[in-house]
Formats: C-alpha cells, structure tokens, sequence
C-alpha cells in the first residue's frame, strides 16, 4: 500500500488505479475535479498538522490523523482546540469523471466540479460549490452556503445556518432545505418526470422555472405570503398563504414551503434559439 506523509507543499502523480476518494481534513481549502487524466494531488500549502495520503484496493485516501491518545469522546473536542489550528492545508485533487467520493472538511471551503459519480460533501463550517456534477449527490453544511451550478441527477442539499443557491438546475431529483437562511433556485430544463421539493424553516424562498415546464406545483407559506407571476396559477403579484396548480402537463413536481418567509415562484423565458 503505497502511502506519504505531506509537511510541506507537494505535486504527485500517482500511477495506481483510483476508484474512490476520500477525504477527511481540519480547517483546509479542498477542491476536487473530475479529468480524464491522470490522477494528481496537489498540495499547495500544508498545515502544522501532517497530511497522510494512501492509497488502497483503488481507494485514495487523504486525512488528517485523528489522535489516538485522545478518549473517542474528547475527540470533537481536539477538533477545535487542535484541528482547525493546525490544519491549514491547501488540497487540490483531480480523478477520473466517474469516481465516486466522499468529502468531510472541518471548517473550510470545498469545491467539487466535473465529478460523474456519487458524491457525499459534509462541511461544518465553510462554503460548498458544485460545479457541473452529475450523480446521486449529497451536501450538508451546519454553518455556511451550498451553491450548484449546472448540476444534473439527484441532489441533497441542506444547510443549518447559509443559503442555498441552485442555478442551471436539470435533475431528476432536487430536496433542499435551510434552516435559517434563503433558498434560490433557477431551474433550467428538469425532466418530465422530476420531482423537486424546496423548504426553508427561516429565510425566503425564490423559484424559476421554464414558462413551458410540465409539473404540479404546490407552495405554502405559514407565517408569510406566496406570490408567483404564471397566469394560470394565480393573479400575478396577489400574495396567498397558499397555492397549488399545474404547468403544461403536470408530470413533475414542485413543492415549495416556509414556516417564516415568503415564497415566489417566477417564470423563465424559452430562449428562442432552442
């Protein structure tokens, strides 16, 4: 099993099969990219804390070295105290299209882009941005945003405290949620048959969508207004606490609800060149 142990900056081109990637670190930038190249990692700048990069049955695995001298309980613990001190390293990883990863970074940004597989990203403090992904794809963040732009496949996407932001959007499969914080989704051309559920406990919800989509929309808002600008589901600018109907066919869905804000459903233009 070939394996390194990163204290200073580094550029390695590995020569062994990489199936999966997973990735455990502490206060550190991290960026992912799907190529159809060959596998690289780049590290552009190492912490106090030493990075351990191995790979295994075709799994590369880069981490941050959990203490052992620590009680599992106080482990959370040395994450704060210790961790996010000494982290501060700098990863960029590029591995082929179809390489399914699993990504958790203890404060600190993750961007992912190009990855054609199943993809899990857990941040507790930082921003996320998924550009281009496509599979079944997962992203949790306690404290800060989630962008994705021009993703396709299913997406679950949920902050405790940030906003939500999905542009470009042509998934089967979309369910996203806040906490507190907004929630903007522009949705490109989703399948007939997609099934998108948006909600937000605190915050604002908008929503975009084609003038010529085929879904069966439902929002609410309990303690706000819902307002949208398509004719056939209600007068435009009138505020409801409620509102359902249909759009073209109805074979998708769309759910939309705020417990505290308002929720606006907007209409897309058709670009006449398609």
């Amino acid at each position: 099993m070939p394996s390194w142990t990163v204290t200073e900056p580094l550029s390695l081109d590995l020569e062994e099969p990489v199936s999966r990637l997973h990735v455990r670190v502490y206060g550190s930038r991290l960026n992912v990219v799907g190529t159809d190249g060959p596998v690289r990692l780049e590290v552009d700048r190492a912490g106090a804390l030493p990075l351990i990069v191995s790979v295994e049955d075709g799994e590369l695995r880069i981490r941050h070295e959990r203490p052992n001298s620590w009680p599992w309980i106080l482990q959370p613990l040395w994450w704060w105290l210790v961790g996010l001190r000494k982290g501060g390293a700098q990863i960029s990883v590029a591995v082929p299209y179809a390489t399914p990863a699993d990504l958790t970074v203890v404060s600190g940004p993750v961007v992912v882009s190009s990855v054609r597989a199943d993809l899990a990203v857990e941040c507790t403090s930082g921003r996320v941005a998924l550009l281009g992904v496509t599979g079944r794809i997962k992203a949790s963040v306690v404290s800060g945003p989630i962008e994705s732009l021009g993703c396709a496949g299913e997406l679950r996407l949920e902050t405790v405290s940030g906003e939500i932001t999905v542009a470009d959007l042509a998934a089967t499969r979309l369910y996203a949620k806040t906490v507190s914080g907004a929630l903007t989704a522009d949705l490109d051309n989703p399948p007939h048959d997609t099934d998108l559920a948006v909600e937000t406990v605190s915050g604002e919800i908008t929503v975009r969508v084609r003038e010529d989509s085929d879904l069966t929309v439902e929002l609410a808002a309990v303690g706000g207004r819902v307002s949208t600008d398509f004719p056939t589901l209600g007068a435009p600018g009138r505020w409801q606490k409620a509102l359902r109907g249909q759009l073209g066919a109805g074979t998708g869905r769309l759910t939309a609800t705020a417990v505290s804000g308002r929720v606006t459903l907007l209409r897309r233009p058709v670009d006449d060149e398609f």
